[in-house]
């Protein structure tokens, strides 16, 4: 038998050109995936706190010329009926990153309550710990975000 051989493999710069589209797919499908779930995740945090308003009736103010009336049943709530409805800065506080980063192994993004007044900044974890809204939103979203991300990545794969 001889000892030398060879042996010639043919389309390796189309394979390596191949992977590297697919790994951009990937890369795009990974982005596209993680704001979706960043906006599934805020979208559920705000819905748990837009609950049934405490008050049926109030007075003029500088927003209302006249007297808002809700015409609820009953007129009013107690405060262990729940937190009621969230409006204002702390549900327009709930974000999430705009521009994911990339970190080693993947990207990095996420979903928080923040806001540049202060006020919303301490009202925020006397609200949570009360009226949980940010964990149990979070958990509901949690259901659809492997649907998210199993679409997405099959998606990219695919060439």
């Amino acid at each position: 038998m001889p000892d030398d051989f060879s042996v010639r493999i043919e389309g390796v710069p189309e394979l390596r050109a191949a992977l590297d589209r697919m790994g951009r797919q990937i890369d795009v499908a990974t982005v596209s995936a993680l704001k979706a779930t960043q906006n599934l995740a805020k979208k559920n945090i705000r819905s748990k706190m837009r609950g049934r308003p405490r008050w049926d009736q109030r007075g003029r103010s500088r927003v209302y010329s006249s007297s808002v009336n809700l015409n609820l049943t009953p007129h009013h709530i107690s405060k262990g009926g729940g937190p009621g409805k969230f409006t204002g800065h702390l549900s327009r506080a709930v974000g999430s990153v705009k521009k994911p980063k990339k970190v080693p192994g993947g990207f990095s993004g996420g979903v928080g309550v923040g806001g540049p007044r202060s006020s919303t900044n301490l009202y925020r974890g006397k609200v949570e710990a009360k009226y949980a809204y940010f964990k149990p939103g979070v958990e509901s979203a949690s259901k659809g975000m492997e649907a998210i991300w199993m679409k997405a990545w099959d998606k990219a794969i695919r060439i």
